[in-house]
């Protein structure tokens, strides 16, 4: 299977799952009137805490690679482990869950995880 799908997965998650959430803080204002600070905070933030959910994805990735699983398959199983690790590493890292944080970022990774194909390398061996 090609990494270029399990890199877009993760920056389309943290990027569209920051501005998610970013926004259902601040739904009571205008979309164009959040600050551009408060999202990139929460890019930031969430690009630290996300490293640790698709650490264990690049393993799994890297394993199923080995194997002729279906694609469709392997998108479903990588999906399900990133919307696992949204609240898993909430719980690990801060000891508490919060439904917006959850919501935003397993919205985000079921987007992200559908809008991409993944595809598998060509073996010209």
């Amino acid at each position: 299977m090609k990494w270029s799908y399990y890199f877009k997965h993760w920056l389309t998650t943290v990027f569209l799952g920051s501005l998610i959430l970013v926004y259902s803080m601040n739904s009571s204002s205008s979309f164009f009137t959040v600050s551009i600070e408060i999202y990139l905070f929460a890019l930031l933030l969430s690009g630290f805490f996300s490293m640790p959910t698709f650490t264990v994805l690049a393993f799994v990735f890297n394993y199923l690679d080995e194997y002729e699983i279906d694609v469709k398959t392997v998108k479903t199983l990588l999906i399900s482990i990133t919307l696992l690790g949204v609240p898993l590493t909430q719980w690990i890292g801060l000891n508490d869950i919060s439904l917006e944080i959850t919501i935003s970022y397993s919205l985000a990774a079921i987007i992200s995880g559908m809008l991409f194909k993944l595809k598998r390398k060509d073996n010209h061996e």
